[in-house]
């Protein structure tokens, strides 16, 4: 048995209400409910319904049974809508700013005033004031759910979803990010879940390709856990499950007799199995550390070779040209200026940040004119390109029936086959040690004080890299597709003054896009560098942008080799 343990991150709570005496109790698929103190299962409820309830209980002891209950405290309808509206607008806001758990926040705000309004006659606020309610309600539980996706909330993004499907069974949105969460929760109770809702967004829409892959992936997904279950069990069974372990062990037990007698025999003192076996990781771990300086050394040494490189061709040309050689560092200055006004202008507001129904737009409503990689390799119409399959040999009904296509006349196959794979684990492991790659420095810089000093500036880690990466062989030509979105922590020293530090984020580092065209978010950790050396630091805070591009540039060239 596989036991998961499941916790909540900052996402606001189910019920808000700071009047319910309540605590949180888990249901049988380990998602989480609310109960009273005395254990009894309740329903979420708003502050305006805590207080209603206190008031009927009281009215039931001291009046009359058909006297008139006393109406909520609060805004009013109208009232409740539009603040729940500008609660909305506030979340989208913060989404749009990098914040999901404040946009979680302000999105809570607008359910607790909207939620009461559900239960409302229409007579008795109006049909169209509750159509709006009730539009604006699903809204905000929808961008509660997308809130959560971002801070890998899974639960709870269920759980907003499941609100909105007690509302619309058949809602797509709510579909979608059901199901991608309980992707991500990876049991088989929720990967079960998680293809029920993509197979309904099929039957809903089959012409969207993201829900029929995402059901393939979850389809296979299951297949593998089934699978690494069945061979768990029967390793336990064979006695099997532990063997690398106790061989792992018993080499190290049997270097560390060799050491005792090597000691007894020079005469040194004893040493026990803790203490060797702690500075033999010591050993291990400063051998490592060497490996990889000199490794990161012979990385730095190529990329200011292919810099000289790269320079001294440009000069050749400019005499050619009859103009003046440049210094390496105007030459380098020339480059990153080049570069800044291509970029100039082209700022791209993402889509799913800006407004989230855009973003469900791109991802149910698929664009004919793109293709399988949504355009990328753009080679086919997409009502036109067959879903990939395995090959599984020439006389499976699989080939056949492949074979069978590609002669009816399939656009983008006619005279050859098909081939797919995914090297996404490769080039997540190579992209990461090329960004980590990414640094200026220089010894002697004029500071702001007038005096000289050292600058530098490094990415210190990659914090995310989430994406894929496919080759794709159409007709035997292979075509390099990735992509990626990579969060990246940096530090910047200059001269004496504290290190600044802060968080660089590049969310389209795709094959489509030249690495000195990609886009570079960049925030500062805490105040950022004080005033006196702002403008130094964001100085070489462009130059190691250029060198993150330069990076890039190194591993698209190392990966288009790769076949």
């Amino acid at each position: 048995t596989v036991f998961v343990i499941v916790t909540h991150c900052h996402c606001y709570p189910l019920s808000l209400s700071p009047l319910n005496s309540t605590r949180m109790a888990s249901d049988g698929d380990g998602d989480v409910a609310m109960t009273s103190a005395n254990g009894e299962v309740k329903p979420d409820e708003t502050p305006a319904e805590a207080n209603d309830a206190a008031t009927d209980a009281q009215a039931t002891e001291d009046a009359p049974q058909e006297e008139k209950k006393e109406e909520p405290q609060g805004p009013a309808p109208e009232e409740r809508v539009c603040m729940a509206e500008s609660a909305k607008d506030a979340g989208n806001a913060l989404l749009k700013a990098g914040d999901p758990a404040g946009a979680a926040a302000k999105y809570g705000e607008g359910v607790e005033l909207t939620e009461p309004l559900l239960e409302k006659d229409p007579g008795e606020i109006g049909e169209e004031l509750q159509k709006r309610g009730t539009a604006v309600y699903v809204a905000l539980r929808l961008n509660s759910a997308q809130a959560c996706l971002k801070q890998s909330c899974w639960v709870d993004a269920i759980e907003h979803s499941n609100k909105v499907l007690l509302l619309e069974k058949d809602n797509t949105k709510a579909l979608y990010r059901r199901g991608c969460a309980a992707l991500q929760l990876d049991t088989e109770g929720r990967l079960e879940q998680a293809r029920s809702d993509f197979a309904r967004m099929v039957q809903l829409e089959p012409g969207n390709r993201e829900a029929r892959e995402q059901h393939q992936k979850v389809k296979e997904r299951l297949k593998d856990l089934k699978q690494q279950e069945k061979e768990r069990l029967s390793a336990a069974m064979k006695g099997g499950l532990y063997q690398e372990q106790h061989k792992k062990l018993g080499k190290q037990q049997a270097a560390y007799e060799d050491e005792v007698k090597r000691r007894k025999e020079a005469g040194e003192d004893e040493i026990s199995f803790e203490d060797w076996a702690k500075k033999e990781k010591e050993k291990q771990e400063e051998l490592e550390k060497k490996q990889k300086e000199e490794a990161q050394k012979r990385r730095e040494e190529e990329r200011l070779e292919e810099e000289k490189r790269q320079w001294q061709e440009e000069n050749a040309s400019r005499v050619s040209e009859g103009q003046e050689e440049l210094s390496l560092e105007d030459w380098r200055a020339d480059k990153f200026k080049k570069a800044a006004e291509a970029r100039k202008g082209e700022e791209v507001m993402r889509v799913d940040d800006a407004e989230l129904d855009e973003e469900d737009r791109k991802l149910l409503q698929e664009t004919k004119s793109k293709g399988y990689y949504h355009g990328r390799l753009g080679t086919v119409l997409s009502d036109n390109a067959p879903k990939p399959q395995q090959l599984v040999g020439e006389s499976s009904p699989e080939a056949a029936a492949s074979a069978s296509n590609a002669r009816a006349g399939s656009e983008w196959n006619q005279a050859g086959t098909w081939e797919e794979k995914d090297v996404s684990s490769w080039a997540k492991e190579r992209l990461t040690a090329r960004l980590l790659d990414a640094r200026v420095s220089s010894p002697e810089v004029t500071l702001p004080s007038g005096s000289t000093g050292e600058v530098s500036a490094k990415v210190t880690k990659v914090k995310s890299l989430t994406g894929e990466a496919h080759i794709v062989y159409v007709r035997k030509q292979p075509r390099h597709g990735y992509n990626y979105e990579a969060e990246l922590s940096f530090s910047i020293s200059i001269g004496d003054e504290k290190a600044v530090n802060g968080t660089l984020s590049v969310p389209e580092l795709m094959d489509v896009t030249a690495p000195a065209e990609l886009r570079i978010d960049a925030k500062w950790k805490g105040s950022g560098p004080s005033e006196q050396v702002l403008s130094l630091a964001t100085e070489w805070l462009n130059k190691l942008r250029e060198s993150v591009r330069c990076q890039v540039a190194a591993f698209r060239s190392e990966y288009q080799e790769r076949s």
